[in-house]
């Protein structure tokens, strides 16, 4: 029996401002991958980042990906999008480093744009006080946690605010993507995109 060896990549590295779409193991690959494939189409420059030291991901349905970057790699001052998809359980969508927390925090802090889906609005940007008195959606089975952080819950789809992009599940994911769309490059660019895309 031959072995068979897989060649990872080098890591990507960024130009400039770029977004960033943070996997953590159980990651919902359609909530982490369908918006870098959106965002890409849009000529927007998106880097996958292991929460990891890794940079081997394995996601919800047991489909694994080679992040473009370690989170070690990110440099805070290239950072224009962050965002969060949901996770397959609580303890992966809430396992983030101490440093990789501080990072966010100041990111939001400073200004930064956030963006998440599912089950990271409540679990991942709850805790850190992102979503207090904002108006924000997310997995629909987690309003009591979201309120618990301060969230004003909303039923949309996609709830868009001045910094912050948040949306329901898997089946809201391309309008997810599509509003970062909409807020970086313009509704022309979106709207050329759902025309593309044949997105109602």
């Amino acid at each position: 029996m031959t072995e068979n060896i897989i060649s990872i990549p080098v890591s990507a590295k960024p130009k400039g401002k770029a977004s960033f779409v943070m996997l953590g193991t159980g990651f919902d690959e359609i909530e982490a991958l369908a918006p870098v494939d959106v965002m890409r189409r849009a000529g927007m420059d998106v880097f996958t980042v292991s929460m990891t030291d890794n940079r081997l991901v394995k996601g919800a349905t047991g489909n694994s990906i080679v992040a473009d970057m370690c989170v070690s790699d990110l440099d805070p001052g290239q950072i224009d999008w962050l965002i969060f998809p949901g996770a397959d359980s609580e303890e992966a969508a809430v396992n983030l480093s101490d440093s990789l927390i501080m990072l966010v925090k100041e990111h939001w802090n400073c200004g930064g744009n956030i963006a998440a889906i599912c089950a990271a609005p409540a679990l991942v940007l709850g805790p850190l006080g992102i979503i207090s008195g904002i108006k924000a959606t997310g997995y629909p089975f987690l309003k009591e946690e979201f309120r618990n952080h301060g969230g004003i819950y909303s039923d949309e789809p996609v709830v868009v605010t001045d910094r912050l992009i948040t949306s329901k599940g898997p089946g809201t994911t391309l309008d997810f993507a599509l509003a970062i769309v909409r807020k970086t490059k313009g509704e022309e660019t979106e709207m050329a995109l759902r025309e593309g895309m044949v997105i109602p």
